[in-house]
This record gives C-alpha cells, structure tokens and sequence, in this order.
C-alpha cells in the first residue's frame, strides 16, 4: 500500500471528505491542524505497514501552509477564446485559469495577466508557441519564464513586447525569459534541450535567482531547481545541521547538492565540503556561491552523474572523519549510491526522501550496506498535497 493510499484511507475512517486521487492538492481545503494530524497518522500506519525500523517522529509543520510556493507552473494552450493556463487535475476558471491555494498570490496574478497580454492578436504568435508559463521567485522578486516549442522572429518580438508591459505593471516581477522546448516536454523545464543553438534568452532583468536560508544568501540560474516551499528553507538546513553534527573537524560530502544550499548551512562548521552534482549550471551557482561567502579554499563542488562508479572513480574518501548529505530528486538515489557510500565508512549519513514512496527501498539500502536508521524526522514542505519530505539520519 503506498503512502498516499494509507492516507485516503484514514481519511475516510475520520469520515473526511477529499478530492479525486488525481487532484494536485488534496489536502488544501482542509484545516491545516487536520491536515497535519492526518499526515501523522497515515505516516505511523505506512511506517507499519511496511515493516520499517524505528518510529517517524513528530511532523515539523509549515510556517505558511497555504500561499507558499514560489515556483509555480502552468500549461499553456491557445484556444478560439485566447490563451488558457491550466494544471492537471485543477479546475478552470472561466478567464481561463487554474487557481491553487498553495501557490503565492502574487504569480496568481501573474498568470492572470499574462492570459490578457498573450490573448490579443499582437502576440498571437507567441501564444501559439507557449508550452508552459514558469513564475519563479517571492513576491516583489519574481522571474517569467515562457517556455516556447521555437525561438524564430516573431516569438522573440512577441516576448519583447510582453516583457516591456510585464516590467511596466506594478507585479513585482524582476526578470522575464525565453526557454527553448521544442519537444513541448511534460517537463517545463526540460534538460534535454538543443545544444547547438540558442535555448535561452534573457528579456530583461537579473539572470539569477536568489534564496536566503540561517542567515546565508545563495544565488542560483533561474532553470536551475529550488525548494518550492522557501518559508522551509530554513527549517530544512536547521534540522539537517542538527541531524549532522557535530560536523566540526570533520568533512561534509554533499549528494545532489544543487547551487550548494546545504553545503553553506549545515556544513557551515564543517573543516571541508565537497559538493557534487550532475547539473552543469547548478554546480557553477554553487562555485560562484562559495567565491562570493569567500570559502572557496574548504568548499568544492565537482558535476557528475551521481551513482557507486561515479563516487568510487572521482570522489577521494577525506583523511578527517566524515559526514554526508544526499537530498537526490523524488525518484531516489542511483545505482549502488548507498554501497559506495557505506565503504567509505561516514560517521553519519543524512539521506532525504522527497516522497514517501522511496522511504522503504532506500531504507532497505541502507540496512544492506549495515548502516542503521536512528531517527527519521518528516517535514511538511508539501503543504495542501498527500506528499512529505523526510530527513533520514543513519549510522554504522
């Protein structure tokens, strides 16, 4: 039984009343307290239910559980009526729009008018060639990213004309691109895209991103990934830094680092970090992180595809006892990572789970590998939805 089905299933027990299983957000309608001891339960049932070891502790609640996301998305699609932006399993409105309450006010209103803009005949041909519409960002810093099927004059003319009328409008948006799709990928961001040709195109603005999270402030390219739940991020590197320490003396290997979030938080005290990841752009933020906070000399990123060769080939084990962190995507971790990881012999690993469904196999991994679980903390960073995050804390 998965996750999402162990907690329909006490739902309904509780007499609750939720939204088809194809729904984006089906806890959203629900008072957040409800919400949050439903999880609990449905999480303490699965953990059962499974065999797993240990007891998950207490969900770490959202400090904004509704109207928090700041990466949004929208597919596009041009019809007789102009240009409508939906997501799959929401309802649409009759402007043509799907609402969420989880998604920041602020790019609702975005999207709100770029549906006006992109449905007058002026930018027709824009529209036409509109995959998805992207807002990244919190309120008063946002970026627009129209993901098109083709960069050709009159795309590019049209994109020019919006972002002058997206600057002008009191929206708060600070940026507007082109990104180049032209397999119309299910992906709004595809990393496949053409490499012998211009795939992305700043309109006008910054061509960076920026979060702050425990007083440190990170830079990363608008296409690369974030944390949709920002009010998190700080909870999430606190407790990874908890579950890690001490980290004083000893060297942090960060899995699927990113632009270096966790490298710069909860290896803050760490004698060395290395940081890898299989995102070129996203290891180049993280180098221009580290230059910018002047920890260059202990901090170092290297890109690669993350599994047991990989690490084995191109990751030299520390002379310092050491630590590690992998936060790898919703689909878990690569071939052989646990094994790899494991002979290199870490005095404690932090592996975190994006979804519920991949606690089993990478726990299983692990026990394999003779690593044990101490503590498994879940965070609601998916506030409104069936998902949640899960810090693992594991030792020898």
């Amino acid at each position: 039984m998965t996750f999402s089905e162990t907690l329909r299933d006490v739902a309904v027990r509780r007499r609750l009343i939720l939204p088809d299983s194809r729904h984006p957000e089906p806890l959203a309608a629900l008072d957040y307290a409800e919400e949050l001891s439903l999880k609990q339960e449905a999480l303490s049932a699965f953990w059962e239910e499974q065999g797993l070891p240990a007891r998950p502790e207490p969900v770490i609640a959202a400090p904004s559980p509704r109207g928090y996301r700041t990466t949004t998305k929208r597919r596009a699609t041009l019809g007789p009526r102009g240009l409508v932006l939906t997501f799959p399993g929401a309802a649409t409105s009759v402007r043509g729009l799907s609402s969420s309450t989880l998604d920041l006010p602020q790019h609702i209103a975005v999207y709100t008018f770029l549906i006006e803009r992109l449905s007058r005949p002026p930018a027709r041909a824009l529209a036409a060639a509109l995959n998805w519409a992207i807002v990244r960002g919190p309120a008063g810093a946002l970026a627009v990213i129209l993901n098109v099927r083709v960069f050709d004059a009159k795309v590019v003319r049209a994109g020019k004309l919006l972002a002058e009328d997206i600057g002008a409008a009191p929206l708060g948006v600070r940026s507007a691109f082109l990104y180049l799709d032209p397999t119309s990928s299910e992906y709004y961001l595809e990393a496949k895209r053409p490499a012998k040709t211009l795939s992305f195109k700043r309109l006008f603005g910054p061509d960076w991103l920026q979060v702050e999270a425990n007083g440190v402030r990170l830079r990363y390219p608008p296409t690369v990934f974030s944390q949709v739940n920002e009010a998190m991020l700080g909870v999430m590197t606190a407790t990874a830094r908890t579950l890690l320490a001490p980290v004083g003396g000893c060297a942090l290997l960060d899995l699927y680092c990113g632009y270096g979030l966790f490298s710069f938080t909860a290896g803050r005290e760490a004698a060395e970090v290395v940081g890898v990841d299989f995102d070129g752009p996203a290891i180049e933020a993280a180098r221009a992180n580290a230059e910018h906070l002047r920890c260059a000399g202990r901090v170092r990123f290297l890109p690669g595809r993350i599994d047991g060769e990989f690490l084995a080939a191109h990751v030299r084990p520390s002379r310092l006892p050491e630590v590690a962190l992998l936060d790898p995507p919703r689909q878990g971790t690569g071939p052989r990572v646990a094994e790899a990881l494991a002979g290199r012999r870490p005095e404690r690993v932090v592996h975190i789970c994006c979804g519920a469904e991949e606690l089993p196999r990478e726990i299983a991994a692990w026990s394999r590998t003779g690593y044990r679980l101490q503590r498994a903390v879940p965070l609601d960073l998916f506030a409104g939805t069936a998902n949640l995050e899960t810090m693992l804390l594991l030792t020898p």
